[in-house]
């Protein structure tokens, strides 16, 4: 007998094994999300099953599971199908499991059938709710409200290089007979796949990032089944293309194909091939348009030329008649205005000479009053001028001379000196008063036969004594 509480590890997990086949003996239908999902080389799918708190992706339950090949050669096309789309990561399913505990490898659900009206259900709960979210921010249409340029030549292209899609509409571009020069850059991105989500929101970051180089931004996926275009049903691609500057158009999948990313995109064609088509469509447009404006503007110019040319003709011939009659006129106006001439110029010569003969009249008359005055006026000076006239003038001249030279003696400074007056200078200023002196200045006192250099000392005493 076992000594008591020691087993082995596979003697613990063989009871447990029999444990539960004993409590858990029949099948239970299962909701949970797909976490990971692998294929076998040998035809198994193993795959492990979580379910997250509501509102986040906090992982609350984690378990693996299996469906072994017999089994996933049924259900495989079964579901895709039911659904059009493949199992894969984040799908949500309702599956019929029976719980097994290996020995070797552990817990683990064993799946034995599969419910695709759920997982139906699921997506388009989830398309739902991310169309009422776009709704509710209120930028469901805000791409669509841009304004196509009227020459979309430079074009962000966001796909795969190597998906048949994009070489669909790299040749259709390339192979038009108007080879119109359409400017394509390709931004890469995956198309499918877990990662392609956050693929093709960087790739349009990376557009976003250039600045306004590009006039519309074109997505481009070929077909596919449901699952593989299930990424471009994201909120996060979905937002993206709605608030993004530039027109979006998008070329995902097939005829029957609607994602919610064509929704919110500028305009939505069903393949790569059809957007390939819209664009050169645009060009031949605009090509057209500006070639019927060309011939308008000929059939009007020509229009203009033949009115213009019928004008010239007629002025053409009426040009001699209407020279013929302006010479006319020209000649009896003048002939009208040489007999005026004649009669005015014989008129105005008549009446110059008659004024020039009475200006001689007066001027013979003036001139001799003029000399008569002249000569009254000779005669007063000349007795003016008389010997005895000059002679009492100068006499009279002579004793005012007499009378200032007096003067001037009287006033000359030297004389005063000779009487015993001084003068005070300073600076070689005369000083009229004692307030041009201060204290310590140097003064001189002119005398008549000297000068005396003084200093002041006391001011005040000369103004006592003074």
């Amino acid at each position: 007998m076992k000594e008591k509480g020691k087993y082995t590890l596979l003697e613990l997990n063989n009871m447990i094994g029999v444990s539960i086949g004993t409590s858990f003996p029949d099948r239970y239908w299962l909701v949970a999300e797909i976490n990971d999902l692998r294929e076998n080389f040998n035809g198994h799918c193993y795959l492990e099953l979580v379910e997250k708190e509501s509102g986040t992706d906090r992982i609350v339950a984690r378990s693996k599971a299996a469906i072994w090949a017999f089994t996933w050669r049924m259900l495989k096309p079964y579901f895709e199908t039911s659904t059009g789309t493949r199992l894969g990561k984040g799908m949500m399913v309702m599956v019929e499991v029976m719980i097994e505990f290996h020995e070797l490898y552990g817990l683990s659900f064993n799946i034995k059938d599969i419910d695709p009206v759920y997982t139906m259900g699921d997506l388009e709960r989830k398309r739902a709710e991310t169309i009422r979210k776009l709704e509710d921010e209120g930028i469901i249409n805000m791409n669509k409200s841009l304004t196509l340029p009227v020459l979309p030549s430079r074009i962000a292209v966001v796909s795969s290089p190597a998906a048949a899609g994009y070489e669909d509409f790299i040749h259709q571009i390339a192979n038009d007979p108007g080879k119109y020069r359409i400017g394509l850059t390709l931004f890469p991105a995956l198309m499918q796949g877990n990662n392609a989500v956050k693929s093709v929101t960087d790739a349009m970051d990376r557009v976003y990032e250039t600045g306004d180089q590009f006039d519309l931004v074109v997505i481009l996926r070929g077909g596919g089944s449901a699952a593989d275009l299930n990424c471009f049903n994201s909120y996060e691609i979905a937002s993206h293309i709605a608030q993004f500057p530039v027109p979006v158009i998008t070329g995902i999948g097939h005829e029957r194909d609607h994602t919610i990313a064509g929704m919110v995109a500028h305009t939505d064609l069903k393949t790569p091939t059809a957007v390939a088509e819209f664009l050169i469509a645009v060009f031949y447009e605009l090509d057209n348009k500006l070639s019927n404006l060309s011939g308008r503007i000929t059939v009007r110019v020509s229009e203009l030329l033949n009115d213009k040319k019928q004008i010239i003709t007629s002025n053409i011939r009426e040009l001699p008649r209407i020279v013929k009659n302006r010479l006319r006129h020209t000649a009896s106006h003048l002939s009208s205005t040489s007999g005026s001439l004649s009669k005015t110029a014989t008129g105005y010569i008549r009446h110059s000479q008659q004024n020039l003969q009475s200006r001689h009249i007066r001027f013979g008359y003036i001139t001799n009053s003029y000399l008569q005055q002249t000569k009254k006026s000779l005669l007063e000076i000349r007795n003016k001028i008389l010997p005895d006239v000059t002679r009492n003038l100068i006499r009279k001249r002579s004793d005012k001379l007499e009378l200032y030279n007096t003067t001037i003696d009287l006033v000359d400074p030297e004389n005063l000196l000779k009487k015993g007056y001084a003068m005070v200078l300073k600076d070689g200023k005369i000083i009229k008063t004692i307030n041009d002196l201060n204290y310590g200045d140097t003064i001189v006192t002119k005398l008549y036969d000297g000068r005396i250099n003084s200093k002041i000392q006391n001011i005040d005493k000369i103004k006592k004594n003074l």
